[in-house]
């Protein structure tokens, strides 16, 4: 995975915890996961970047404008990149680790809405 593709799909991830209003232990292991699995390649500190990325998220989560920018913008990065299956993987075991709400089955369809239109 691209490090750009990787920064985004890190960013939905977080964007997706506040789908639900609800951290479970299940997901925050999932996340811990994806996490450490998606590795990272920069010079900057990942741990510098999640800061940004979880202001960046409950940013977006202040207007439906502001959600739909968020995911336009992530996807077009993911889909340059080719790596629509992974990411869409990644976003569906951490929200689905403790089940799927309403809201978070909603927040995946328009994710693979984007990254696979007129599927």
């Amino acid at each position: 995975m691209t490090q750009d593709s990787r920064q985004v799909l890190i960013e939905l991830l977080f964007l997706s915890l506040y789908m639900d209003d609800h951290l479970s232990l299940a997901e925050d292991e999932v996340l811990n996961d994806a996490l450490e699995s998606l590795g990272w390649d920069s010079p900057a500190p990942r741990e510098k970047f999640i800061f940004k990325a979880f202001s960046s998220a409950r940013e977006a989560m202040t207007s439906l404008d502001k959600i739909r920018e968020f995911l336009d913008v992530r996807t077009a990065v993911i889909k340059r990149d080719g790596e629509e299956a992974e990411s869409l993987t990644w976003l569906s075991k951490v929200l689905g680790s403790d089940g799927l709400t309403s809201t978070e089955k909603y927040f995946l369809d328009q994710l693979e809405a984007r990254l696979y239109p007129g599927s």
